[in-house]
């Protein structure tokens, strides 16, 4: 009987060759990744051929913690002694701050002087020159004040208009005299000394009166005398039935004047403490022994 495909066991033909078994080499277990060898047994070898097996990472710290600690403690103790004056960098302190307890080396006789011209003149002279802490002046570096308008010079510090061409165009220039007596200036390069931004700005108009406020634009001109009111400046009246001896508070005292909204005092008049006997004798003539 002819049976149709795919239904029942197949029987195999006579021409047919039979099917080879299924051997273990394709099995499914073979094709998964095995497994990585392990390395522990090869580092125990080496360890074992080396004969100094290194202690694991946690007993290396623990063993060292001591020093590193100690490196630690030190870095510690530099940062916080940094900015700070210890008895180990006194000296080095004392040399930045131009003080020095030790002479100079090589100086047996030496004059002391704080006055820069004195300094200067000495110098010149060729003798030491000592500061007030010990320290060896080897130059004197002193300043004078140039007008940038006409070029003239002034030593006179306290100067703020040029008392030659009369403008505010002084400025600080640092000099040092030469050998032959010549002053040397010494410039600065950098060119915000001169720089004319804020130079020019609107002027307000002129104000009048006791106590006016008016920019002071050249050197002789006048100022209010800031004054005290008149009524301020009155004596007071021993006389009068509400006068009370010595300091009061409740003496008479201006606060509607316009020296008072200003708030000008003058500490010889007006209300405040006064002497309790001002007819005291004081000594005019001391004499001298």
């Amino acid at each position: 009987q002819h049976r149709p495909a795919g239904k029942g066991p197949r029987q195999p033909g006579p021409g047919s060759a039979p099917a080879p078994a299924q051997s273990d080499e394709f099995g499914s277990f073979l094709y998964w990744r095995p497994p990585l060898p392990s390395i522990e047994e090869e580092l125990r070898e080496l360890l074992a051929i080396s004969g100094s097996p290194e202690p694991p990472e946690e007993h290396r710290s623990s063993a060292g913690g001591t020093s590193a600690g100690e490196e630690e403690e030190e870095e510690d103790e530099e940062s916080d002694d940094e900015g700070w004056i210890t008895p180990s960098n006194l000296k080095q302190a004392q040399q930045d701050m131009g003080q020095c307890d030790t002479a100079p080396i090589g100086v047996q006789v030496g004059c002391v002087t704080t006055d820069f011209a004195m300094q200067n003149v000495l110098l010149q002279m060729g003798l030491h020159v000592l500061a007030v802490n010990g320290m060896l002046i080897r130059r004197a570096r002193s300043y004078i004040l140039r007008c940038h308008g006409c070029f003239r010079t002034t030593s006179d510090m306290t100067k703020v208009f040029c008392p030659h061409c009369g403008n505010k165009t002084l400025k600080k220039v640092a000099v040092s005299v030469s050998d032959d007596g010549s002053l040397h200036m010494h410039f600065s390069r950098n060119p915000k000394v001169l720089n004319p931004r804020g130079l020019r700005y609107p002027l307000p108009a002129p104000q009048g009166g006791k106590h006016a406020n008016n920019p002071h634009l050249v050197e002789d001109q006048r100022f209010p005398q800031q004054r005290l009111s008149r009524k301020a400046r009155q004596k007071t009246n021993v006389f009068d039935p509400d006068y009370l001896a010595g300091a009061s508070p409740f003496a008479e005292n201006d606060v509607h004047s316009r020296a008072a909204q200003l708030h000008l005092r003058d500490a010889a008049l007006g209300a405040g403490r006064r002497r309790l006997n001002p007819n005291a004798v004081t000594k005019k003539f001391v004499k001298r022994r």
